[in-house]
């Protein structure tokens, strides 16, 4: 009897016990912690019983805590610098949200600051950037500086005048810019240029970010060829096509895009460049208008695969007269570019000023394949310029100028091609290895014609002139940060490519006739470059 009676009293101790057990494992509070008014998880948030001296939880990058009490209801208090305190009751074990209201501190202008977000700082690919838990606030650097140098081969003496080019070296671009995504769809970017001892504005613009879409206003360069919007931190040659010289360039606007899986869009109307001060002048005195374009640019990957591509693009613009600098004619097209060279520069190829011009068309084809570390492509180019037939020559009304590039690269060793379709560009290659570097192999032919003949004329009357290159280029990528590029080209003028009559590029006798033999006039010259590239 005894015996059965110690069992059962043993018994009842142990299932009281486990009843007691299984009720304090029950008072378990489960919750995630927010700024006020956000939805940005806290992290690092301090969580204990109201008045007791056990050790506090703290919630984890997702904002979540945990919390076992040995009663309810309870009284829990969170904390955490810079936040005011917060007394919660709980009366049963379940999940809660907390809000944290940020302790009362001011700006710069006196003013009480209402959101306050914890930023993590973290370099991406050598980028620093900085943002909050939900990636609803971002900040980052896009710097830039290129050391570039070159020498040029080549006699032309004309006129018994050599047009020599000087060897050199500069810094090509010295680029500082900000950009930052805030309350998870507004976005905005500042972007200066410092090279040449010269400060230059180039982006400086707002946007909205959709899923699949977004709308900009500022400055920025217009939606027109693959090559000419694809940043130079991608480029695969030191400089771009002479040719690409007729694309729009960066204006004052308001742009649409929109992208899916194999298509791209974007559309926009454009005012003038950021006004400088000969500009404004222009405007004051002589209230010179700013002019306007609408400009457009569509891409479809008829294939889009992990490692294969195949890409078409088309672009087009309608424009009218920009404001000019003072003391330029107003109403007036010109086009001109150096040799695909930053440190010779002389502009071979000028139309001069186009005058009496009304509006102008420009547009352009793209063509790119890539598969694996192998692409290949090519843009064609055409501007057609219309002028008042009154006030011009017969037979000079409507100019036009055209040209085209076609490459192909090899990443040889560790790299692939990468293709963006939200930018219907390619950017970054893909290192196989993070810790190795990659080497490509690059060639390209540039032809561009600016010159306009009237028919039955060997002589243009637009003078524009025309060039062809030949480049082959060598790239090693140390890493994602730094490039090293190496390349030879072969420029070909013909003799109207003279920089406007700067430069002599035929021979002529004591009567001013011209002896030189029938297609060899004009300043033709090899160059070798280099690149020292980092970005961060």
């Amino acid at each position: 009897m005894k015996k059965h009676l110690l069992k059962f009293m043993i018994g009842g101790a142990m299932f009281f016990f486990l009843l007691a057990g299984a009720a304090s494992a029950q008072n378990v509070i489960t919750g995630k912690v927010f700024p006020a008014g956000m939805r940005t998880p806290m992290r690092d948030v301090a969580v204990k019983v109201q008045n007791s001296n056990a050790q506090a939880v703290f919630t984890d990058g997702d904002g979540v805590f945990k919390l076992e009490v040995s009663s309810l209801p309870v009284t829990l208090e969170f904390t955490r610098d810079g936040y005011e305190k917060q007394n919660i009751v709980v009366k049963k074990a379940t999940d809660i949200v907390v809000y944290m209201t940020a302790a009362k501190i001011t700006n710069d202008y006196g003013k009480a600051v209402g959101v306050r977000v914890s930023l993590n700082p973290e370099s991406r690919d050598g980028i620093l950037m900085l943002s909050s838990d939900d990636k609803r606030f971002k900040y980052w650097f896009d710097n830039r500086v290129y050391l570039d140098g070159a020498a040029y081969f080549g006699d032309n003496t004309y006129q018994g005048k050599d047009n020599k080019i000087g060897n050199g070296v500069n810094i090509r671009r010295m680029r500082f810019a900000l950009k930052t995504i805030l309350w998870g769809h507004w976005g905005g970017e500042i972007d200066f240029d410092f090279a040449y001892n010269e400060v230059d504005i180039k982006d400086a613009f707002i946007r909205y970010i959709g899923e699949n879409w977004q709308l900009k206003a500022g400055n920025f360069k217009e939606p027109f060829s693959m090559e000419v919007t694809t940043t130079s931190r991608y480029l695969t040659f030191i400089e771009r096509p002479m040719v690409t010289k007729m694309d729009p360039s960066r204006h004052i606007g308001i742009s649409y895009r929109r992208f899916g899986h194999k298509y791209f869009f974007e559309g926009g109307l454009f005012s003038s460049e950021i006004a400088n001060d000969l500009m404004q002048d222009q405007n004051k005195k002589q209230g010179t208008s700013s002019g306007w374009s609408a400009t457009g640019r569509a891409a479809w990957a008829a294939i889009k695969k992990e490692n294969m591509v195949l890409h078409f693009g088309a672009s087009a613009s309608y424009r009218t007269p920009k404001i000019p600098e003072l003391g330029d004619p107003v109403n007036s097209f010109r086009f001109s570019t150096r040799a695909e060279t930053s440190i010779n520069r002389k502009k071979y190829i000028d139309t001069d000023f186009i005058e009496d011009s009304k509006s102008s068309f420009i547009y352009n084809l793209e063509l790119a394949y890539a598969v694996n570390n192998f692409k290949i492509g090519g843009e064609y180019f055409s501007a057609k310029i219309t002028r008042d037939a009154g006030k011009v020559p017969e037979g000079e009304d409507k100019p036009e100028l055209n040209g085209f590039f076609v490459y192909g690269a090899w990443v040889i060793t560790n790299g692939d091609y990468y293709y963006n379709m939200a930018e219907a560009e390619f950017s970054q290659i893909n290192f196989r290895n993070n810790r190795k570097g990659a080497f490509e192999v690059a060639a390209r032919y540039t032809f561009i014609d600016a010159n306009s003949f009237k028919e039955g004329s060997d002589i243009p009357y637009i003078q524009g002139g025309s060039s062809e290159a030949y480049t082959l280029g060598l790239n090693y990528y140390v890493n994602y940060n730094v490039k090293f590029m190496l390349s030879y080209s072969y420029v070909n003028n013909d003799r109207w490519a003279n920089g406007k009559g700067k430069y002599p590029t035929w021979d002529v006798d004591s009567n001013g006739n011209d002896i030189t033999p029938t297609g060899q006039g004009g300043i033709d010259f090899g160059m070798l470059q280099a690149r020292i590239e980092i970005d961060f």
